[in-house]
C-alpha cells in the first residue's frame, strides 16, 4: 500500500497480523523492505504495520535523508490510520530510526525496542582510533561521504542476497530465509535507499542524543551477534532515562521467532 506525504512524496507500507490488535511498527534492518517482518508465528495477536524507508520499496528517495525525517513519516502514517498510540520495533539499521521516533513522539508510544542496535559512535566513542578518522575524513571533505556510500551501496545492491545465500548454504542462520524476498523488494531502485542509511547512521550527526529518548526503551542483542550490539547495548542504555538491556544467550543478530514473541509482548505491555 502507498501513502501520499504532504511533501509529494510516497511511502510504501504494508499491514500483518491482527487487525484488531495493539499495533505495533516495524522498522527493517539494512537493507530491506516493508515486506520484512517477524516471524508470523508471533503475529497472531498484534496489528503489524511496516514501512519502505525512503529509497527502498516503494517510498520515494529524499536527497537529505535523517533519522527525525522518517519518524516524521511514521507519525505521519499512524496519523493517517488514526493511530494514536502504538509500539515500535526496529530491528539493526531500522533501530536507530525507533529510537528517533522515540525523540520525535514518545507520548505516543507505549514502547520502543531497539534489536541489533549499536549506537551512535560519536556519542559512545565505541570505535577505534582509525574508524573514527576514516569517519571524519567522510564527514569533512565535501561530497566525500556522499560519494564512498553511493558507490559502497551500489557495489552492494549488484547482489542484495548474496551474504544470505551464503549463510543459508553454510547452515548458519536459518531465519535468515525469510529476508531474501525483503531485500529483493528493497532493492527494487537500486541502492538508494542502502545508501540513504549510511548517510543518515554513520555520516551526518542524528540530530539527537540518547538522553533526549523519554520513552521505555528496550535494548535487545543476541549474545553471539559478531557485531557490537552486545557491548553497545549497557553504554545505550545507561544514556536513556527509561532504558533497559536483554541480552539472549541463544541469538545471534536475528532474533528467532520466540524472541520476536518476546519482544512484541513488552513493547504492547506499556
Amino acid at each position: 500500500m502507498d501513502l501520499a506525504l504532504p511533501d509529494g512524496r510516497v511511502l510504501g507500507w504494508a499491514e500483518y497480523g491482527d487487525p484488531a490488535g495493539p499495533p505495533v511498527v516495524f522498522l527493517h534492518g539494512t537493507p530491506g523492505s516493508r515486506i520484512s517482518r517477524p516471524d508470523d508465528t508471533a503475529l497472531a495477536d498484534v496489528r503489524l504495520i511496516t514501512v519502505d524507508r525512503p529509497g527502498y520499496g516503494r517510498s520515494t528517495p529524499v536527497r537529505q535523508p535523517m533519522l527525525l525525517g522518517v519518524a516524521d513519516d511514521v507519525g505521519t502514517l499512524m496519523s493517517s490510520l488514526r493511530i494514536e498510540r502504538f509500539g515500535l520495533i526496529g530491528f539493526s539499521g531500522g533501530a536507530p530510526y525507533a529510537v528517533a521516533c522515540g525523540v520525535r513522539f514518545p507520548h505516543r508510544l507505549t514502547g520502543v525496542v531497539a534489536a541489533g542496535f549499536t549506537g551512535p559512535y560519536r556519542e559512545l566513542r565505541t570505535v577505534r582510533g582509525w574508524q573514527r578518522f576514516h569517519a571524519w575524513v567522510l564527514r569533512t571533505v565535501p561530497g566525500l561521504g556522499r560519494r564512498y556510500v553511493t558507490r559502497a551501496a551500489a557495489w552492494y545492491a549488484e547482489d542484495p542476497l548474496k551474504q544470505h545465500r551464503q549463510l543459508l548454504a553454510a547452515g548458519q542462520d536459518p531465519w535468515m530465509r525469510p529476508y531474501e524476498e525483503s531485500n529483493r523488494e528493497g532493492a527494487r531502485q537500486g541502492a538508494v535507499g542502502l545508501a540513504g542509511d549510511w548517510l543518515a547512521t554513520d555520516i551526518r550527526p542524528w540530530g539527537f542524543g540518547l538522553r533526549d529518548v523519554p520513552c521505555r526503551v528496550l535494548i535487545w542483542a543476541g549474545r553471539h551477534d559478531p557485531g557490537r550490539a552486545v557491548p553497545d547495548a549497557p553504554l545505550i542504555a545507561a544514556r536513556m532515562p527509561n532504558g533497559k538491556i536483554r541480552i539472549s544467550e541463544d541469538a545471534a543478530h536475528t532474533p528467532s521467532p520466540a524472541h520476536w514473541q518476546a519482544m512484541l509482548t513488552w513493547v504492547t505491555s506499556g
